[in-house]
Order: structure tokens, then sequence, then C-alpha cells
């Protein structure tokens, strides 16, 4: 793969990565919104982000469960999550265009950087 390739995939790969998670958190925040359209703003209490956040599973088979009433926040989670993963796959994604370019340096500094953010975000 020469240099213009791997920028180019890279390119329409953010590029879809923030399309899609933008979809997805619009998709949750319209669902919310009709949900909750007339709900009482309960901003003066703050009770914190529920314990299923934690936990990406846990809150994928929430979102997915289209009975439990007062889910909608989790679609909006996972949006933000694939927001948030659309750097890490950037990264491995250029480690391994660096790879087959045979370019040591960059793919050490690709990993390391692949490594870092890693462990800041399951860390």
């Amino acid at each position: 793969m020469k240099d213009q390739q791997i920028q180019n995939a890279l390119a329409r790969l953010m590029l879809g990565g923030v399309l899609l998670a933008a979809g997805v958190i619009l998709v949750g925040l319209a669902w919310f919104l009709v949900a909750h359209w007339e709900a009482v703003p309960g901003d003066h209490v703050f009770t914190g982000a529920p314990k299923y956040f934690d936990d990406p599973v846990a809150m994928l088979q929430r979102a997915l469960d289209a009975g439990a009433f007062g889910q909608r926040r989790s679609v909006i989670m996972i949006g933000i999550l694939l927001l948030l993963l659309n750097p890490l796959i950037r990264v491995g994604f250029a480690a391994l265009g660096f790879l087959a370019q045979r370019d040591r340096l960059y793919t050490a500094v690709s990993l390391l950087v692949f490594a870092v953010l890693l462990f800041s975000l399951f860390g």
C-alpha cells in the first residue's frame, strides 16, 4: 500500500466511524425524546449514571431490549462508545498499513499509541 492509499483509507474509516456514531446517537436521542416528551426535568437532584453504563455488554443488551422502558439512554451511550472507539480503530489500521509497507519505526510508534489508547479506554 502506498501512503496516499493509506491516507485515503484512514480518512474514509474516520468519516464512516463518525457518521455511524452520529447516526446511533441521533436515533437514540430521537427515541428518548419521543418516549419522554412530557417528562419534567429532574436536574435539581443528581443521581449519577446507572451502573449498567460501566459495562458495554450490559449497555448493549439494555439498548436492544425494546420492551424495557427508559433504556433509550443506552442507545445514546453506545453511539458515544463508538465515537470513542473510532481513534483506536484508526490507529490500529494505521499500524497495519505501516506494517504492510514494512516501515518498522512507524509501525512501532503506531503500536505504542495503540497500546496507550487501549490502556486509557479499558485500563
